[in-house]
Formats: structure tokens, C-alpha cells, sequence
């Protein structure tokens, strides 16, 4: 792995990924009369996230911008593959297909449940998606994708410690445009997208509708059935409609859904040397057991042995009303919308031939949410944004873990049910509702015709409601373990203060900013009252320094930050493995510190040659963490949180004939070595990985396209996530290598 690393740094100056570089919409990018004078060079990066409209090299924020044609480039699916192209964004892959847990900068939480709030905010044209298993349906018909590192909390709120990920869906146009996309690719995979819109009544009355359906068989062998698990099946669609009564009044109705039908996810089996005795429990060349004596032997991460081939059934629906009115100088927005969950996973906690444990996770989210924002325009000395926010979740969960039954005696009374020796059905339904409430403003101040300052400020107020339960249930027989019903309230004033100087091809900036997630009621099973503490808010205090430019007429676009977080009574989620059954734990965890450097060059020295290249490094370490039953882990590093992590990327498009072009695409990526808990135990780490992706298309006409794709090509293994479970851990990886043929056309 050091020799990749070695050949990958040596070749960075000529990779590149053009995604980075194409992120304009062509109806901006033709009225930019930057991009008229300087034909050939990298196109100017529009973005919203200081919710307006901006160059992204004029906004004093760490960004990192894919275009929705980067993204079928780079073979974007969803949310996770990101961390393929952004090196400072990270994750953990969840106990389901449709869940994960984002990192920003080391920043973030590894907590699987239902209604954990994570650090990272992931927002759909402006809408906050609070849902886990929500959030993996909206990469389709894409604009583009907005990754904003650092604390959000004056514009954004909680959710935001870690930063915020804008996805842009693509809206109706004054003109009929449509375009389709067909995929096909090992695995039987096929991955269908399209979208068609234009006016109904010309310059009033606009639609677009969109479409996705991806399906694929299972990576993973099951060798009890011989059947392959881990296979995809879900659909998505969206439809927009844009009314415009006036030149100053616009109305966009949006309205979303789709399923999931595929399959649970399948892990890999690791035992823990440990039988239900407490004995060692090892085989002869020292492979760890689990409690009933089973060991995954092979070494083949995609093969296991599985009494149960869980199911997964998600079904989200959506729907948001914007309206922006222009009243003299100033920008009313008002955006109301409704999200609505179900999912159902049925899963071999145990990933073994053997009954030890099983899970159904069921939960029930919806939400609705309101924001008014009110904005001044451009030209004026100052310009400013005031708005208020409202947010109501109410989360309903039916889950259980059925435990140890193949330690049951069913010649014993009631089949060997026995909760005293935790053998039984343990259930532990709970409701969550959470009622937020915000006012923020923002202002950006010229004290020089070069010198910008910002200020802005957020005060929020969340209160959480939990009414949570646990009982053993053998055929209606209750032995009942927990009942609680607690609320708690929780305030935070969040700010931003930034200087930036604007030169003529530069930004020099500085910021201070403070973000917030609140506190909260911890959401796995639980036996004894005391794993269900209220956790406190955690803040981060976060300082940094930056620039951005672009030389040599558009050329060259060099950025760097450097920034340094404090990090105060983090959230954290570890398992408490003193006992036969892991317990799970979310607690505070002190006070951390994290001190990084970020830089991204993008460069164009010929026309038909773009190249890219982004590094990020960090330095993190626990101040002040005392972990469960007395251990420290002062001093220890952050979870996920790679010393080192690199993007890379080239793309060389040539003409062919009149009208044709082939366009070839290779990226690249690398991540040190990280760990998956606070603990940071060998067993719990990830080791250094690289991915090589590549695609070569070819273009007759501009408007029909023919690529071969490949993503993984280097079949590189690696964890994406463990959990302890009951005398053994289950392992997750990522997916094998993969390749296939791609036809698009749009008109």
C-alpha cells in the first residue's frame, strides 16, 4: 500500500477530476462575462451557500462543488461515494444499506439509530433531510453538490458541527430539454436515469420531471443457500413545477418519492475468542471463535455463511413549496416541506449459520419544516439575510433483537425463554419528537472597496420529547426492563465572524465561527435506565485561515485553509462490552482539539487536459475523555479522522471528425489509516486504502454518448464499519471492483 501512496503522490501533477471544474449551469456560464474573456479557462463554480447565488472563489468559506455532469462521471450514486472525491469528508457505513454516518474534517458520530442527528447537515434544494434512511434517494438528476466544511451554524443551525451537504436537483427550463442515461454493469447491474421538462404556458407555467431506477445482484455469497446477498433494488422520482405569476414572484412546487427493496445488509463474521462461559475460544492456528464455535475461515470478504438473508423495506415520499418574492430591493423566501419515512430491515445481526442474534430495525420519521428568510440585494454597502426557522419531527420505532435462541431448551417451559440469562425477544419501542426553533441573521459589511467583513449570529432552542420502553415478549408473556418518559430543552447561540480581502485574482479570508448540535436521548436497546442518560449539546469552536485564486488567465485555480477546531463535550457513540451482550452507549466525551490543512489545485495548461488534485491533513486528538468503566483515552485520535487523505484525477478530451469528441476520465483516491472507535484498538481500525476509478467516452454529436466505467478497478478491500455484537463482531466493506457500459443522450 505505501508503494500505491508513493505512485500516486509521484503522479498527482497529471490527475485531475473535471467535475471540480464543471459545476456551472450552461445559463450561467454563458451570461459570465468572466467566461467570454477568458474562453478555454476553468469555469467559474456558482454556489448558494451563503444562500445566494455567488462565485465560489468570492465566498470566504471552505467549499469543495461537483457538477451533476462530474457526478456521472465520477460515478456518484449516492451521498457515500463522495468520500471518493472530497478528501476531508469521511464515513461510516450503517447496520443498513440506506444509512450511513457522515464526517466532515474528523468530525462527526458513528451512531446507527434511528434518531441520531449526526454532525453533518445534508440538505435538498434547501430542505433538511433529518431521516437517515432517507437521504440515499435524491442523487439523481442532479445540478450539482455543494460540500461546505466547517461549522454552519448561523445560516444552517444544528446538524452543522461538522458542515453541510447541498444537493441541487435539476429545474424546469423555458425550453423542452430531456435526458436519459442507461447503465449496465457487473453484477447485472442496471441504473436507469432520466428527465424531461420545459413550459406549459411560456413564461408562466414550467415542469420538469425526473426518474431513477437502480437494481444489481448480491456481491456476497451465502454458502448455507448458495444465493448472492447484498443486492440493490431501489426507485426514486421527482417532480418540480414552477409558477410565475410575475416578474417578481416565483412558486416551485416539489414533490418526491421512492422505495427500497433490496436486501439488509450482509456483514462478515469475526469472532472474539470467547465462548458463553467467559473460556478462551480459539482455533489451533489461532482464529478466534465465537460463543457457539464458529469461525469465518476463507479470507473471502464477499462470501459468508448466513442462517437468515435479510430484507430491507424503505418507502420516503417528499414535498416542498418555495416562494421567492422580490419586494423593491429586498428578497422575501419562504420554503415549507414535509418528509415522511417508513423502513423495515430485517438482518443477521449474528452474520453466522447459527441463531445467536437477529434484528428488525422499524422506525417511523416525518417531519415538517418552515423557513422564512428575508434578503437585501447586492449593490449596497451592506448586505445582509434575517430569517426564522421551524422544525417538528416526530419519530415512531418498533424494533426488537431476538437473543441467544439457539441456547433456548425447548423441552423447558415456554420453549426455554429465559430473561434473566437475556434469552428472549427483546423489544424496545420508543417515540421521539423534536420541536426547533431558530432566528439568524448575517451580514456582510464592505469597510474597503477590497475588505469584506462578516458577522452572524443564530440563537436556537430545541426540545426533545422521549418516551422510551424495554420489555422480553415470549407470545404476549411481558417481563418488562425500562420506562422512561423525559423531555429535556436545549439552547445554543451560535456566530460567525470573517474578514476577506478581494483582490483581483485572489481572496484572502479569516474566520471565526462557533456551531452547535444539541443534546439528546441516546436511541438502541437498552436493560437498565442508566444507558439512557439525556447527552449534552456539543460545540465547536472553530478558527481558520484561508485563500483562493485563479491564475494565469483561469488556468490555474489554487486553494488552501488551514484551520484549527476546539472541540467541547463531543457527542460520541461506543458499546459498552463488559457483558455477554454489548451494551450501546452515547455519551459526551470532554474535549477535543483538531488542527488541519486542506489545499486544492485544479489546472488546465492545454484545452483538451484538466487535472486535479486535493490533499487534506489533520492532527486530532481527545483532551479530556474518560471512556467506560474508567479507561482514558486522552491523547488518543478521532474517529475517522485520516492523518492523510488525497483526491486526484486527470480528464484528456479529444476531438474526433466533424462533430465528436472522446473524453477520458481517471480519478484517484487515498486515505491513511483511521479507527473506528475512540478506543483506537488494532481490531478497530481501518488501514491505509487507494481507489483507482476510470471512464472513456465517446461523444459522436453532443448529444448521444457511449463510455466504458470502471470504479474500484484495483479491488481494494477495506472497512467501512464494526459493530460488537454478542461473542463476535460484524464487519462491513466496501463494494468490489466493478465496471460496465454507460449510453447517455440529452437534448
Amino acid at each position: 500500500m505505501r508503494k500505491t501512496l508513493l505512485m500516486m503522490t509521484a503522479s498527482l501533477s497529471a490527475m485531475a477530476a473535471p467535475a471540480f471544474a464543471q459545476t456551472v449551469p450552461a445559463e450561467v456560464e454563458a451570461a459570465s462575462p468572466e467566461d467570454a474573456e477568458q474562453a478555454g479557462g476553468i469555469g467559474v463554480i456558482v454556489v448558494t451557500a451563503q444562500r445566494r447565488a455567488q462565485n465560489v472563489q468570492d465566498v470566504p468559506i471552505a467549499i469543495a462543488a461537483i457538477g451533476g455532469e462530474g457526478l456521472q462521471e465520477a460515478g456518484v450514486r449516492d451521498p457515500r461515494d463522495l468520500t471518493l472525491l472530497v478528501p476531508s469528508l469521511s464515513m461510516q457505513a450503517g447496520t443498513a444499506a440506506t444509512t450511513t454516518s457522515l464526517f466532515i474534517r474528523g468530525v462527526g458520530i458513528g451512531d446507527f439509530n434511528s434518531n441520531t442527528t449526526g454532525a453533518v447537515g445534508v440538505y435538498v434544494d434547501d430542505v433538511f433531510l433529518g431521516a437517515n434512511a432517507g437521504k440515499l434517494f435524491n442523487i439523481f438528476d442532479s445540478e450539482g453538490i455543494e460540500v461546505l466544511k466547517g461549522p454552519q451554524g448561523t445560516l444552517y443551525g444544528r446538524n452543522t458541527t461538522a458542515g453541510a451537504i447541498r444537493f441541487s436537483s435539476r429545474k424546469p427550463t423555458n425550453e423542452l430539454t430531456m435526458n436519459a442515461s442507461l447503465l449496465y454493469g457487473r453484477f447485472d447491474e442496471v441504473h436507469l436515469e432520466a428527465g424531461v421538462g420545459g413550459p406549459i404556458v411560456k413564461d408562466v407555467l414550467k415542469v420538469r420531471v425526473a426518474g431513477l431506477y437502480n437494481r444489481r445482484d448480491g456481491t456476497t455469497l451465502n454458502r448455507v443457500t448458495g444465493n448472492h446477498v447484498n443486492d440493490i433494488d431501489i426507485w426514486a422520482a421527482r417532480g418540480i413545477v414552477d409558477f410565475t405569476p410575475s416578474d417578481s414572484a416565483l412558486l416551485r412546487l416539489s414533490v418526491h418519492g421512492g422505495a427500497n427493496r433490496g436486501g439488509a445488509r450482509q456483514f462478515q463474521h469475526r469472532g472474539q475468542g470467547i465462548d458463553f462461559f467467559g473460556n478462551p475460544a480459539f482455533l489451533p492456528d489461532g482464529t478466534p471463535l465465537d460463543g457457539l464455535g464458529y469461525a469465518d475461515t476463507d479470507d473471502d470478504i464477499y462470501a459468508g455463511d448466513y442462517d437468515i438473508e435479510g430484507q430491507e423495506r424503505v418507502d420516503v415520499f417528499g414535498a416542498s413549496l418555495t416562494g421567492e418574492f422580490n419586494i423593491g430591493d429586498l428578497t422575501l423566501t419562504s420554503i415549507s416541506a414535509y418528509e415522511k419515512v417508513n423502513r423495515s430491515t430485517i438482518e443477521d445481526t449474528d452474520t453466522s449459520p447459527n441463531d445467536i442474534i437477529n434484528a428488525l430495525y422499524k422506525d417511523r420519521p416525518r417531519q415538517f419544516s418552515q423557513e422564512l428568510r428575508l434578503a437585501s440585494g447586492t449593490g449596497d454597502r451592506i448586505s445582509w439575510i434575517i430569517g426564522g426557522y421551524y422544525f417538528h419531527d416526530k419519530l415512531t420505532t418498533a424494533s426488537y433483537y431476538d437473543l441467544l435462541r439457539d441456547l433456548r431448551d425447548p423441552t423447558a417451559p415456554m420453549n426455554g425463554f429465559d430473561p434473566a440469562n437475556s434469552i428472549g425477544l427483546l423489544r424496545y419501542p420508543y417515540e421521539q419528537k423534536t420541536t426547533s426553533l431558530a432566528a439568524f441573521g448575517q451580514a456582510d459589511i464592505k469597510l474597503t472597496d477590497r475588505l469584506t467583513g462578516t458577522l452572524g449570529l443564530r440563537y436556537s432552542t430545541d426540545k426533545i420529547k422521549f418516551d422510551f420502553s424495554s420489555f422480553f415478549d415470549e407470545e404476549g408473556f411481558i417481563v418488562p426492563l425500562v420506562d422512561i418518559n423525559d423531555s429535556r430543552r436545549f439552547k445554543d447561540l451560535s456566530w460567525r465572524a470573517a474578514l476577506a480581502w478581494q483582490g483581483d485574482n485572489i481572496l484572502l479570508y479569516a474566520s471565526a465561527s462557533k456551531g452547535y448540535n444539541s443534546g439528546g436521548f441516546a436511541g438502541g436497546a437498552a436493560t437498565d435506565p442508566l444507558q439512557l442518560q439525556p447527552f449534552g449539546s456539543e460545540k465547536l469552536f472553530a478558527y481558520e485561515a484561508g485563500f483562493k485564486s485563479d491564475l494565469f488567465d483561469r488556468r490555474l485555480r489554487f486553494n488552501a485553509s488551514a484551520f484549527y477546531y476546539d472541540y467541547r463535550d463531543l457527542q460520541v457513540f461506543v458499546f459498552d462490552t463488559s457483558a455477554t451482550v454489548p451494551v450501546q452507549r452515547k455519551l459526551n466525551a470532554g474535549n477535543a482539539r483538531i488542527l488541519g490543512f486542506e489545499a486544492e489545485v485544479t489546472a488546465k495548461p492545454v484545452e483538451p487536459l484538466e487535472l486535479f488534485v486535493a490533499a487534506s491533513i489533520l492532527d486530532s486528538e481527545y483532551k479530556d475523555f474518560s471512556g467506560l468503566a474508567g479507561s482514558d483515552f486522552d491523547g488518543n485520535k478521532l474517529v475517522n479522522a485520516p492523518s492523510l487523505a488525497l483526491s486526484a484525477g486527470a480528464t484528456l478530451t479529444l476531438p474526433v471528425g466533424e462533430n465528436g469528441t472522446v473524453r477520458a476520465h481517471v480519478d484517484t483516491s487515498y486515505s491513511s489509516k483511521i479507527y473506528l472507535y475512540p478506543d483506537n484498538l488494532p481490531g478497530n481500525a481501518v488501514g491505509e486504502h487507494a481507489q483507482l476509478n476510470a471512464r472513456l467516452a465517446y461523444k459522436p454529436d453532443g448529444k448521444f454518448e457511449i463510455a466504458l466505467w470502471g470504479k474500484n478497478l484495483t479491488g481494494t478491500k477495506y472497512l467501512t464499519a464494526l459493530f460488537p455484537v454478542i461473542t463476535q463482531d460484524q464487519l462491513n466493506y466496501n463494494d468490489p471492483k466493478t465496471y460496465g457500459v454507460q449510453v447517455s443522450f440529452s437534448f
